[in-house]
């Protein structure tokens, strides 16, 4: 995993890599692929990429209440 330390906010709108995405989580690839396969995140495929819905990854930021 690459460290990005000035990472921009999240857009509920926007679409991210499976790496932006484990940078933005502070989780490693593998992780990401877990939280998929739980149903706790959605992909998107567009031809042979993936990407992740920021809307996911704001509601996996979150603390849990």
């Amino acid at each position: 995993m690459k460290s990005r330390p000035n990472l921009p906010p999240l857009d509920p709108n926007q679409r991210y890599t499976i790496d932006e995405s484990a940078d933005y989580l502070r989780v490693s690839r593998p992780t990401i692929y877990k939280k998929v396969a739980n149903g706790q995140i959605r992909l998107i495929e567009d031809g042979r990429r993936r990407f992740v819905p920021g809307v996911d990854l704001i509601a996996q930021s979150r603390p849990a209440a």
